[in-house]
């Protein structure tokens, strides 16, 4: 039987905690997998040398092979090109990109090397997932090496539209690799219309029902919407006692309503814009005061990057200006944890409060909010507040109230009818989103994305372009 080899830049550590999307739908895919599995990636460990073999871990149910990055690759390839240049990008964050050529160079060897990496592992009959745009060109480098198993790629983030994509240094370059993968997968429709516009334009190739033939090989381009497994969501939302003895920190865990966010520490979560939503809610419904708590939960990543720090000031100021207006002796309006809290926590944090505001300015998929309803009470849920430029929006259409973030105003109206609706209401709008869930849950992205990636390898597609 042939094995499946995840490959992403961070591979999920055994003792810490998962803060991403990625990380946490990786490792429950590979958990739920019945083919032995392996995860390579980098260890998040800085050494002075370059790594000259894999650190090999064994666990339940697949294996993980890790790298070290030297701190010249860490600082241009993970901070510089990939993380200054490409995620701000993706995320029409034009302003915070910086392109530096040596940075470029780095991001393309660090690549290569990983498929130097992963040709030493590798059996004829594996399949191949790769993960992300940290790893955009790997397949490229893996087919230089004369490695013919199939391989996939799916991005995680949005894909830019071609105008956006035009003002990414060298995209040129690297656009091309990802038809050196059999499936190219998207969270969205709109993510792929992008991707398929943008290699109109800059390779001038069509796709023949998402299929693209390129220097003889032919690639299957589809949105694939990442989920979750809504039953795992739900056995940790009802754990017993999950806090353990020290509760000091969730005093908000009491009587009165509470919002919830939770996220990475990036700018492109626009928690500043949620802050001022929260504050725009007690000012213009001040019988709210001391009755609703709002709890954003925030850990922080990327800190060597400048824009990361300063989203962390611009939050920490806000908060402590919300505070000292609105709070009292007895309520302090506004929780803001800039930590990571264990999974098991978190969904019963998730199910006790009654409004999840989950408000990115851009977001691939974000799967938060999917766990938010997943972790539900169905005879008591609370109300997804959703940002509509997410993937998860055109999912979700039916259930969860939709917000423009960058609309204030209309987000803290959005908030106070969550926080007043109808039980009837809410259960209507919840059972809703756990049926779209249960049918579109995790396992059927994993099978859907695999079997594409067998069946391409046997299906004659008929281009409308070849080059």
């Amino acid at each position: 039987m042939s094995r499946i080899i995840v490959v992403s830049i961070r591979v999920a550590q055994q003792k810490s905690i998962a803060t991403g999307g990625l990380a946490v739908a990786i490792e429950c895919m590979l958990n739920a997998h019945q083919q032995e599995g392996i995860w390579l990636g980098w260890s998040g460990e800085q050494c002075a040398q370059p790594c000259t073999e894999l650190h090999v871990e064994h666990r339940d149910h697949y294996s993980t092979m890790t790298f070290s990055l030297t701190p010249e690759q860490h600082q241009q390839f993970y901070c510089g090109y990939a993380n200054n240049c490409l995620w701000p990008a993706f995320h029409q964050r034009i302003d915070l990109m910086t392109f530096n050529s040596h940075e470029y160079q780095q991001y393309l060897a660090v690549n290569e090397q990983i498929a130097h990496y992963l040709s030493t592992v590798l059996r004829p009959d594996d399949i191949v997932w790769v993960h992300d745009y940290h790893l955009i060109p790997l397949a490229h480098y893996c087919r230089k090496l004369g490695l013919n198993q199939p391989i996939g790629f799916f991005l995680h983030t949005p894909f830019p539209n071609p105008d956006a994509l035009a003002t990414i240094p060298r995209h040129q370059s690297w656009l091309p690799y990802l038809l050196d993968y059999e499936v190219v997968g998207l969270q969205s429709t709109p993510d792929f219309l992008n991707l398929s516009n943008s290699l109109t334009k800059v390779l001038g190739l069509s796709a023949n029902e998402g299929r693209i033939t390129y220097k003889n090989r032919t690639t299957l381009i589809k949105s694939y919407p990442i989920s979750i497994a809504p039953e795992l969501i739900q056995s940790m939302a009802t754990m017993p006692t999950p806090f353990g003895s020290d509760t000091s920190d969730y005093p908000i865990l009491g009587d009165g309503q509470l919002i919830v966010s939770a996220d990475r520490l990036d700018y492109s979560k626009g928690l500043p814009k949620r802050f001022e939503s929260f504050n725009t809610l007690l000012e213009h419904f001040p019988t709210l005061k001391e009755s609703v708590n709002y709890l954003q939960i925030a850990p922080s990543t990327r800190e060597g990057i400048e824009s990361y720090q300063q989203q962390q000031n611009e939050l920490e100021s806000l908060a402590g200006q919300i505070n000292g207006k609105h709070a009292s002796f007895n309520w302090v309006p506004l929780i803001y944890l800039n930590r990571a809290v264990a999974p098991v926590m978190l969904m019963s944090i998730f199910r006790k409060a009654h409004v999840g505001f989950i408000a990115p300015l851009r977001d691939g998929m974000n799967l938060v909010a999917k766990e938010y309803v997943a972790a539900q009470d169905a005879a008591d849920p609370g109300v997804l507040v959703l940002s509509e430029f997410t993937g998860a929006a055109s999912e979700f259409q039916e259930g969860a109230l939709l917000v423009n973030p960058y609309d204030t105003e209309a987000t803290a109206q959005a908030l106070y009818r969550a926080l007043t609706m109808s039980l009837a209401e809410r259960q209507a709008r919840h059972q809703a989103l756990m049926a779209h869930l249960e049918e579109f849950d995790l396992k059927r992205w994993c099978f859907s994305f695999l079997s594409d990636l067998n069946a391409v390898l046997e299906t004659e597609a008929t281009p409308s372009l070849q080059n």
